[in-house]
């Protein structure tokens, strides 16, 4: 065995040793992790063969995996602050709507009689996906029997705003067709929407209030009473 071998052979076990009882050290944290890149490259730099020094780019490459792991630390401290932040913004959002009337994907609406003895139906409404030539909502009882249909049209100047594409909310009169006002009660509706003769696709969209807000499986909910429960994202709009 020549010299260089044998200098080569210890300076190689002795770096290893060194390495083994860092690495074992389990860092939790990138303050650790970083102080043991650190030794370790000390270690390596103390131990390294004097006939094949390590070289700058290998020394380049030792110091921008300490910065890496450093900066991914930081970054995933910064990403769960925002995330933090913005579970928090949710959380008063929703908090904000108690108390106010909000349109959701239904078909129902509900006819009662206000303080005055005046007939007083719910809001009701439908989304477009596209313009519309023709809408119409028609309204049935309980029996399926048609109580109400209402046309919006092209030809119509005060039923251009209905047909765009987007959300569409008003409140019915509480009358049928002859002008009488109709019984109390709830009443389903359907919205049909067409272009050119093509039918195009339309979600009808029901009123309801909200009553409180409800944490369920890691997520927040609005509460509509015996309408049920709806995320902040089923919501269509807040009135």
């Amino acid at each position: 065995m020549g010299i260089t071998s044998s200098i080569n052979e210890s300076l190689d076990n002795s770096a290893v040793g060194e390495l083994a009882k860092l690495t074992n050290q389990k860092p939790q944290n990138s303050g650790d992790i970083k102080d043991s890149f650190l030794n370790i490259l000390v270690a390596q730099l103390k131990n390294q063969d004097p006939t094949n020094p390590m070289q700058n780019s290998e020394l380049t490459s030792q110091i921008a995996q300490i910065s890496t792991v450093e900066g991914i630390e930081k970054l995933n401290k910064t990403l769960g602050s925002i995330v933090g932040q913005m579970d928090s913004n949710h959380a008063m959002q929703t908090v904000a709507v108690i108390g106010r009337g909000v349109m959701v994907p239904g078909n129902e609406v509900l006819v009662g009689f206000n303080g005055e003895k005046n007939i007083d139906a719910s809001p009701l409404g439908y989304e477009l996906n596209r313009p519309a030539d023709i809408v119409k909502v028609t309204i049935r009882d309980k029996s399926g029997a048609v109580v109400r249909e209402m046309e919006f049209n092209k030809l119509d100047p005060n039923s251009s705003e209905y047909l765009n594409a987007g959300l569409h909310s008003f409140r019915w009169d509480g009358k049928d067709a002859d002008g009488n006002a109709v019984e109390q009660g709830a009443y389903n509706f359907s919205v049909y929407a067409s272009q050119q003769d093509q039918t195009l696709m339309v979600n009808s969209l029901r009123h309801a209030k909200v009553q409180g807000v409800v944490r369920q499986e890691n997520s927040t909910k609005l509460d509509l009473g015996l309408v049920g429960t709806v995320s902040m994202g089923e919501v269509r709009q807040i009135l």
